[in-house]
């Protein structure tokens, strides 16, 4: 018999699930984990509406050796309503890596996938952890193909200093109301149908499953005349997913005392002790008519005005280095990131990634 069993998680291995999250360390300047307190897979509900978490398990011992999710969703895929796959959360405890327990997990990916079938993946893995890039993406045999599809721009953007209000003639900002959601959603389905990747989204989303945490009053609209023009929402996501910082560059550790008393001083955010929750959000719904630049200017000048005297020290955004908005950002004093973003297929589905018809993707980054 094996000394491990690779087999799916439920609630009774979500302690475990947590803490191989939590000490899973993502090294840098700033070296952070990605927690799901309470509940493993009350996170994962937003990263797909059918969640299956893979879990590897010492027998000897009983620790949890690796882990790995497969969740699918609606989405669209050359303009059409399909059901795509995301490929997430793979972590492995240091202890257990090496020889072939990633080759045997992603086998028991395979036999999911046989039994429930869907025309591609995607997975996004952040630079900076090389370790995946040099086993996983490397085309490997036994893994899935592994396609690169650019990069997708995370910059986490400071929240603290006053910029000028951006107003445009003839556009004004409100926000989305219980009773015009469907509309709202009908909008950003249209923007999302141009795009590789995005989500399907519906207002029954809203509050629960797939946008657990968002409300209507965090939605924001761009309106010309009468007319819907722009949409983007804040996304605070801390009652389920969070992001700790877990240790500073010396450099930045030498600094910091100096920086928070300036904070004191200053509309400067603090950094954050290490181990403790950052406080953000996440840049969500980004959905602008023909990509109009002018009108995502004049929307996420609204939400930087209007939650920048919040709690929160950043809004993380997520475009890809090709989108036309992605240049906007480069407008607000931000934390560079990025992560690398795969299609990822088995060799009988080579047609459908040929197909793909080169719409820019896009992914939304509150749900990876």
């Amino acid at each position: 018999m094996s000394r491990f069993v690779f087999s799916l998680a439920d609630e009774r291995d979500d302690a475990a699930l947590r803490r191989r999250m939590a000490r899973d360390v993502l090294e840098g300047s700033i070296a952070v984990s990605f927690r799901r307190e309470p509940s493993y897979f009350l996170g994962a509900a937003v990263q797909g509406e059918r969640a299956q978490v893979i879990k590897c398990v010492d027998r000897r011992t009983g620790a949890l050796a690796g882990m790995g999710a497969r969740l699918v969703s609606p989405a669209w895929i050359n303009g059409e309503a399909r059901v795509l796959g995301y490929l997430a959360d793979l972590r492995g405890d240091p202890a257990y890596r090496g020889g072939t327990l990633l080759a045997r997990g992603y086998r028991f990916l395979r036999e999911l996938h046989e039994a429930q079938p869907v025309p591609l993946y995607y997975s996004v893995i952040l630079e900076g952890n090389d370790l995946a890039i040099k086993t996983i993406a490397s085309g490997r045999a036994g893994l899935p193909c592994y396609r690169p599809l650019g990069r997708m721009l995370t910059p986490a953007v400071h929240l603290d200093l006053p910029r000028r209000r951006i107003r445009q003639r003839g556009i004004h900002i409100e926000t989305a109301r219980e009773d015009n959601l469907d509309e709202v959603f009908r909008f950003i389905n249209r923007q999302y149908a141009g795009k590789q990747f995005a989500p399907l989204y519906t207002a029954t989303d809203l509050g629960k499953g797939r946008l657990r945490g968002l409300r209507a009053r965090d939605i924001h609209l761009a309106i010309k005349g009468n007319r819907l023009v722009g949409v983007l929402a804040a996304w605070d996501q801390k009652d389920f997913r969070q992001t700790h910082v877990e240790k500073y560059s010396p450099g930045l550790a030498r600094l910091r005392p100096f920086y928070n008393l300036l904070s004191r001083m200053t509309p400067l955010k603090a950094l954050p002790e290490p181990g403790a929750r950052v406080p953000y959000f996440y840049l969500a719904l980004c959905a602008i008519a023909d990509d109009d630049s002018a009108v995502f200017r004049q929307l996420l000048s609204h939400v930087y005005a209007r939650y920048r005297k919040g709690p929160w020290h950043y809004f993380i955004a997520g475009l890809h280095e090709e989108h036309p908005l992605s240049a906007v950002l480069r407008e607000y004093r931000r934390i560079q990131a990025a992560g690398q973003l795969f299609a990822v297929h088995y060799a009988e589905d080579q047609a459908v990634f040929d197909a793909l018809d080169g719409r820019l993707p896009h992914v939304e980054m509150g749900a990876v």
